[in-house]
């Protein structure tokens, strides 16, 4: 089957296109065009036509994964744009960094210095090999590491970027949880992995990487047996070199520790506006200095923080309330983490709350919505709505696999905090289900 996609200047003529036409990125339109296209017979409320998904739109906007040939053309020509114009022509062998997953987010905001100081640290030949990423869950280390590896490959510093993701396990008082240490990444699996993105045996990895200048990325390393694996990895490196991005510090000779801070207050307020505006949140668009100042101060400019409360905002529809309740929840971040989980979490519906369960506990690499409805934890009529809710409360996110597969995926706090049990003990009072009615619908009880 012949696969196409778009080249970096076709990516962006398909951006200034799809904006041309204004319609939002999730919209069904996309697809139902497409699918006249293709299959111009085809009656109303029946499927797409072949090829023709949620994952393939968003891997052609993508554009770091090939996709099926006839629904590459057909997005092409909903968005009046000459395919043989956009693809990319360079010979797949020669492409780079496809391993580095695709961010989570739309953008990353506010790490053009700290790219910049990691950048030099790994070009010094008198630092050590590895430079370990830490800070606290939800400050972004992970879309850190993506944008320091795209960079890096930008500015030649590198041949290529691999990428080995440790499994989000539930990490308690600074070590994984007895429950779940079975869960850690060994020596042996990390390897097979190198040796794959590589296309060699794990007996030349090291050959490999003292062939080229190879930036080898270990993600939730806290989460790894990094004991076993760094002592073994620092010896195959040189020329290449190792980043990490861990909850914890690991103190050693040849490992080098560099500190992931919350977002700047203007980053902070950048992040805000873009959201506000991309979802209509009027009562964002429309904040005043001092509860700007006051959702930076509580948020202690956690990019997870600060999207908690563009969703609760998103949800209220009003600042002020959102922020005095959010105040009870001052202090450690992770406190108010999880005031904003269980908050989200009473207001989800029963749908909502299998796919997170589920997601939580069993989909370690993301799911596809049709993996999903074969678990039959919810009904394809259902997730429409579920889906609205969950992408609303920001609990889940599109991501796309290493062989291109559209996904869903969990922030790795959500996915932690699902598999402690953590919304087990949720359940809204009488109280809080009569406010709920009173202010939604109109019902006094």
């Amino acid at each position: 089957m012949q696969t196409l996609r778009a080249s970096k200047n076709g990516l962006t003529w398909i951006k200034k296109s799809r904006n041309q036409k204004g319609w939002t990125v999730d919209s069904d339109k996309w697809l139902l065009e497409a699918t006249k296209i293709l299959e111009p017979n085809r009656k109303d409320g029946q499927p797409f036509a072949e090829g023709i998904s949620e994952g393939t739109w968003k891997r052609f906007l993508a554009g770091k994964y090939p996709i099926n040939a006839n629904a590459f053309r057909a997005y092409c020509q909903v968005l009046s744009l000459n395919w043989e114009e956009v693809i990319d022509k360079t010979n797949p062998e020669d492409r780079t960094g496809i391993w580095i997953p695709n961010l989570r987010c739309r953008r990353v905001w506010g790490r053009e210095i700290l790219t910049t100081e990691v950048l030099n640290y790994l070009k010094d030949p008198q630092q050590p090999l590895i430079l370990s990423l830490n800070g606290t869950a939800g400050y972004g280390k992970t879309e850190a590491a993506c944008q320091i590896a795209q960079t890096a490959l930008e500015q030649n510093l590198f041949a290529d970027v691999l990428w080995v993701t440790a499994r989000q396990s539930e990490f308690v008082d600074g070590t994984l949880s007895q429950t779940n240490q079975d869960d850690t990444l060994t020596w042996n699996q990390f390897i097979n992995q190198i040796a794959h993105q590589l296309s060699c045996t794990q007996q030349k990895v090291q050959e490999k990487l003292r062939e080229q200048k190879i930036l080898v990325v270990l993600d939730n390393a806290e989460t790894s047996n990094i004991e076993e694996i760094l002592p073994r990895l620092v010896k195959m490196l040189n020329p290449s070199r190792a980043l990490l991005t861990s909850r914890i510090e690991k103190k050693v000779p040849y490992l080098g520790l560099k500190h992931v801070p919350g977002l700047e207050q203007r980053w902070s307020y950048a992040l805000l506006q873009d959201e506000a505006k991309n979802n209509n949140i009027s009562a964002l668009l429309n904040a005043s200095e001092r509860n700007l100042q006051r959702i930076y101060e509580l948020s202690c400019g956690a990019p997870l923080a600060l999207h908690f409360i563009v969703g609760r905002v998103w949800y209220d529809e009003d600042l002020e309330p959102v922020l005095s309740s959010l105040e009870e929840a001052s202090g450690e971040v992770e406190n108010f983490y999880k005031f904003s989980l269980e908050n989200a979490w009473k207001h989800l519906n029963d749908s909502a709350k299998n796919v997170l369960r589920y997601m939580g506990q069993q989909a370690d690499a993301g799911i596809t919505l049709d993996e999903l409805l074969g678990t039959q934890k919810i009904e394809r009529s259902d997730w429409c709505v579920a889906k609205r809710e969950l992408k609303q409360w920001y609990l889940i996110q599109n991501v796309t696999d290493v062989e291109g597969n559209y996904r869903y995926d969990l922030h790795p706090w959500v996915r932690r905090s699902l598999r402690s049990g953590l919304v087990d003990n949720w359940q809204p009072d009488l109280q809080e289900l009569e406010n709920i009615a009173q202010w939604k619908l109109g019902i006094n009880w």
